[in-house]
């Protein structure tokens, strides 16, 4: 007997998914198929009335699994190899990144259950010394969140309570503790909340982050979620694909160094679905200065989506997942994307940049006023956002870390402005190429 998923849109059952001679099959339900308001769940599994069967579907729906060691955890606890996408769906899939709900045969949407959890549980359970994943933990739900660090989907309340999602029921925030277990790398949430509040305190579409102590976690508000004017009324989600989906390429080509996405094809992506392509290929160049700047290695495709609004524009995600890894002596010196031929920070200089622009076919008088402005504004708003942090209850050890990344981010901007955008570094001065 075939065995079944069923895929699910705001409740409403848009679909099926399940395995032919080992491989996976979608088809669209008839009913949503013809409503002239469907929208496909990917470009590469288009609203036909036959299936889609092989490559397409395994990329799409492999791209919403966790990743690397993570997923390694969780193969071995459930007994799924890694590579059986529908087995994971089978386990999880009830809250996801996105508009998707993936639930069993007769498990029943949009009940919208949750259960109250409090934070000395939460904390408990990141620091088991098993390692046992946050998702495995909530044995009464069904999460899945992608990417390759520990988190899990929580629904905060008005009184700023947890509470774990049942089923489909959607959250509305992403808790991640601190990372364990990798060597060198301490006060991974402290790091994450500074840069992520670096990024928005400078003005990049961020979403909100806040810091923990008591937990040591940091908590991110979902940008893939809708709040109602009602506090008593649902939550919607948004529909939104990350560039490796786009691309239709499974989660493992999210590096460009193995023979993953480049910078020419995620400008070309955003670029071809974006409703607002020149206010997004800015945010891009952003993006990538701020990365480069606080010395963020690890910026890749995944952390790269197309979100579509409930007005139905269509625009890049705001940024998620920010951190300086450069601090960690321990991690990558290079950068996830060349710039112009060149992934070590210490060595980018305007050339490279100028290089750059004349690949993407950008102005290169636009793309460095964009760097000059996030970089410019790094080195100026990094103490009043150590400052806020510095108010929270903070542990000896996570004032002098928050010290030293204060430190730490504030010579690498320098530098990267020296480098960068002076021209008096010896490198060629800046015009204009491009259209």
């Amino acid at each position: 007997m075939t065995r079944e998923l069923f895929v699910y849109i705001d409740g409403r059952k848009i679909g099926i998914l399940d395995e032919v001679k080992g491989s996976l099959r979608f088809r669209y339900e008839d009913s949503y198929r013809k409503d002239p308001s469907a929208i496909p769940l990917s470009p590469w599994i288009p609203l036909r009335s036959d299936e889609t069967v092989g490559t397409h579907v395994q990329n799409y729906f492999e791209n919403l699994l966790p990743e690397g060691d993570l997923r390694d955890l969780i193969s071995k606890a459930i007994q799924v190899s890694k590579e059986n996408v529908f087995g994971f769906l089978e386990h999880f899939g009830g809250d996801m990144a996105g508009n998707l709900s993936i639930l069993l045969p007769g498990e029943q949407p949009g009940k919208r259950r949750y259960l109250p959890i409090p934070r000395s549980l939460i904390l408990e359970w990141s620091e088991n010394d098993s390692g046992k994943p946050l998702v495995l933990q909530a044995r009464d739900s069904r999460l899945l969140i992608s990417g390759a660090q520990d988190k899990i989907s929580l629904y905060l309340d008005a009184a700023g309570e947890f509470y774990l999602p049942v089923g489909d029921a959607p959250s509305t925030h992403i808790l991640k503790p601190d990372i364990r277990y990798r060597e060198g790398v301490i006060h991974s949430s402290l790091n994450e909340a500074f840069v992520m509040n670096l990024a928005g305190k400078i003005g990049m579409d961020v979403p909100r982050t806040e810091y923990i102590p008591e937990i040591r976690s940091v908590l991110v508000k979902r940008y893939d979620r809708t709040w109602p004017e009602d506090p008593n009324g649902p939550i919607g989600r948004l529909k939104q694909e990350d560039l490796c989906q786009l691309s239709d390429v499974l989660s493992n080509k999210k590096y460009e160094a193995e023979g993953g996405l480049t910078l020419f094809q995620c400008f070309g992506l955003v670029r071809k679905h974006s409703t607002q392509p020149g206010p997004d290929t800015i945010r891009l160049i952003g993006w990538l200065a701020f990365n480069g700047a606080v010395g963020n290695m690890d910026g890749h495709a995944k952390n790269l989506s197309i979100l579509t609004e409930k007005d139905g524009r269509v625009r890049l995600a705001p940024f998620y997942d920010l951190m300086s890894t450069n601090v960690y002596p321990a991690l990558s010196r290079k950068m996830a994307f060349k710039i112009g031929g060149e992934n070590r920070p210490d060595w980018l200089t305007n050339r490279h940049w100028k290089r750059f622009s004349e690949e993407m076919e950008i102005k290169s008088s636009l793309v460095f006023r964009t760097i000059e402005n996030v970089i410019g504004k790094i080195q100026k708003e990094i103490p009043s956002v150590k400052e806020g942090l510095e108010k929270l209850a903070l542990s000896d050890s996570e004032k002098t870390f928050l010290d030293q990344l204060a430190h730490h981010i504030g010579k690498s901007a320098t530098r990267a402005h020296r480098l960068q955008i002076n021209p008096k570094n010896g490198e060629d001065m800046v015009g204009d190429v491009g259209t």
